[in-house]
């Protein structure tokens, strides 16, 4: 019997052993299971991200190429469109990928644009304006040539400004309304940089989230789907972002889809909201993709055109001078040596260049002790004198494609008759005209003598520009004797293969009597690198005119020489400034004039962008 009870106590014991390993195997294979099902969530919602961005990436695309026409457009400003990806991208997961997109204030004909003094605009045009987004309300008058069409945004009767997310560089107008540290504002005097909650430029609005039993009064502003509307006629009831009654900025919205192979389909979902503006080719006062060497004693500064011309003769930190003298940029992206080089100028502003290693501290530049890089006063110390919260070591250097000019006919009989430039006096342009006179010039006559390209080597070989022109040349762009001028009414824009050559004094080189860095634009093609290729020189014993204009020579060397003055901007591969007493007074309203050049791609950029994570900020989308 003893031997029985003790065989019995084994087999309790045994089967004991049994029950638990069961328990615990149970309990492992749910505990699998469910990390199992964690980890396939969590890498469906890394999924769902992916293709909210790749969503966003979409629609920046067509908005860049005008091409909605294959996406469904319930409205006039309104596009949307969703499409799938095979599950076979994503492995054996069986993950099913969608992903949807809205856009409101697609890009069509008249819509999303940047303003311009040549176009009639009409009722429900939208474009965007120094820095802010406006709708046409009514239809501007037509101007009388040669005067412009002269009804700008900053006319109320005819625009009304979409609120936006306050921006330092935007031409802020009286009823203009911006967001600021989550609170609305009015502007009440027109400003630049002017932070919100300054009582001399702004007074605060109200603003609240969008319900559907309030009345909306007009230039009222409610927020929906995380967005700012402005009313603009009166509703109740009108939900955003109905374009009858709501104006808002341009707004992408994206959301990824990722649904899981299990029993309830479980969907992983992100959205994405996007807001876009032009991008800016000139965001810095010298942008090199390689090398900026800044070797003479001379100085960047900057100021805005828009609130009047440079004042040489007022500093640039007085008040009521339209001269900002702390916000140029001088960037160079060379990252196999160094980027930017100074040794004795003056950058009132920043200097943007990559790190030399993986040191935070260590920007890749060089300078001596007298080069300075502040933004008012030149510290002493330490040695060499830079200011090291004016270096940022991510420089942003556009690199836009420059296209083929196309549409170019023979110059007038007048100046030449075929691609051939007369020598002596020329006049080109239409005052006030609507389009761009677009010449095709192979050679130019000096005397007698055929020279490839536009060269104006003497004196009398004078090129008046008084409307809008484009140059289309076969060659280089050589200004020694001989001068361009662009009259008030003028503006120009030259895109040339061959050398920049350009000599500047009391009489000769490029004079722009606009004063509008903007309205004279040299685009050149060529590829030619070496320190001496290309040229913006002066005459160093004559009073040398400023060169009101933009140089955009991305594959180049571009140097200057010999008490330059600059007002405007520079980008190039390589950018040189060896001589003494050099001088760029950067235009700051370059960063929101939108597209420069008519034969420059300009895309749009995404101006602020983030997942929501609010549900009261999240749209529904088809």
């Amino acid at each position: 019997m003893l031997r029985g009870a003790n065989n019995g106590s084994v087999v309790l014991v045994a089967l004991s052993c049994v029950t638990v390993l069961g328990i615990a195997v149970a309990s492992f294979l749910s505990v699998s299971n469910q990390a199992m099902k964690l980890s396939n969530r969590t890498y469906a919602k890394s999924v769902s991200k992916q293709l909210a961005e790749m969503g966003l990436e979409r629609a920046l695309r067509s908005y860049n190429a005008n091409t909605f026409s294959s996406w469904t457009r319930p409205d006039t400003t309104t596009a949307t469109r969703s499409f799938s990806l095979a599950s076979s991208l994503y492995g054996n997961s069986g993950i099913t990928a969608d992903v949807k997109i809205r856009v409101e204030h697609y890009r069509d004909t008249n819509k999303a644009t940047v303003w311009n003094e040549r176009t009639a605009y009409t009722a429900n045009d939208y474009v965007w304006y120094q820095g802010v987004w406006y709708l046409c309300t009514s239809t501007p008058p037509v101007a009388v040539p040669p005067a412009y069409n002269n009804q700008v945004p900053s006319n109320t009767t005819y625009w009304k400004a979409a609120p936006e997310t306050w921006n330092a560089y935007a031409n802020y107008r009286s009823g203009n309304i911006v967001l600021s540290g989550g609170s609305a504002y009015r502007c009440t005097a027109a400003n630049i940089n002017q932070v919100p909650p300054n009582a001399s430029y702004w007074t605060a609005y109200g603003v609240a989230a969008w319900n559907s039993s309030t009345a909306y009064a007009v230039d009222t502003v409610a927020l929906s789907g995380g967005i700012a509307y402005r009313c603009i006629a009166a509703h109740s009831d009108q939900a955003p972002p109905n374009t009858a009654f709501w104006l808002s900025a341009p707004v992408i919205y994206s959301e990824g889809v990722a649904t899981l192979p299990d029993s309830s389909s479980t969907k992983l979902k992100t959205q994405i909201r996007a807001t876009l503006a032009p991008a800016p080719l000139f965001p810095n006062a010298l942008g090199a993709t390689n090398l900026v060497t800044f070797a003479s004693t001379g100085t960047v500064n900057s100021y805005n055109s828009v609130l009047g011309t440079y004042n040489q003769t007022t500093a640039p930190f007085s008040a009521g001078s339209p001269n900002i003298g702390s916000s140029a940029v001088v960037a160079g992206g060379n990252t196999g040596g160094n980027a930017v080089a100074i040794t004795n100028a003056r950058i009132n502003g920043y200097l943007a260049a990559p790190s030399a290693s993986t040191s935070p501290y260590a920007p890749r530049y060089t300078n001596s002790t007298s080069g300075i890089v502040t933004s008012v006063a030149a510290p002493t110390t330490p040695s060499p004198r830079i200011d090291p919260t004016r270096i940022s070591r991510s420089p942003y250097i556009p690199q836009f494609d420059i296209l083929t000019v196309t549409g170019g006919t023979n110059l007038p009989a007048a100046a030449g008759g075929s691609t051939y430039l007369d020598a002596g006096a020329n006049t080109l342009g239409t005052a006030g005209a609507t389009t761009p006179s677009i010449y095709n010039i192979e050679g130019t006559y000096n005397g007698t003598t055929l020279y490839s390209g536009l060269y104006l080597d003497n004196a009398a070989n004078v090129l008046t520009i008084v409307g809008p022109v484009i140059l289309n040349v076969t060659g280089p762009l050589y200004t020694y004797s001989g001068r361009i001028q662009i009259e008030t009414t003028g503006s120009l824009e030259v895109y040339f293969t061959g050398q920049l050559y350009v000599g500047s004094s009391a009489t000769t080189g490029i004079r722009n009597l606009t004063l509008d860095p903007k309205k004279c634009l040299l685009v050149g093609t060529s590829t030619a690198n070496s320190s001496g290729s290309h040229y913006y020189w002066a005459n160093a014993s004559a009073t040398t005119y400023p060169f009101y204009g933009l140089i955009y020579m991305p594959n180049a060397y571009v140097s200057t020489w010999s008490n330059v003055v600059i007002r405007g901007a520079i980008s190039a591969k390589n950018i040189g400034y060896p001589s003494t007493l050099s001088v760029l007074n950067y235009d700051t309203s370059l960063r929101t004039a939108g597209a420069i050049g008519t034969f420059i791609d300009s895309p749009y950029r995404l101006v602020e962008w983030r997942e929501l994570t609010d549900p009261a900020e999240k749209i529904t989308l088809p």
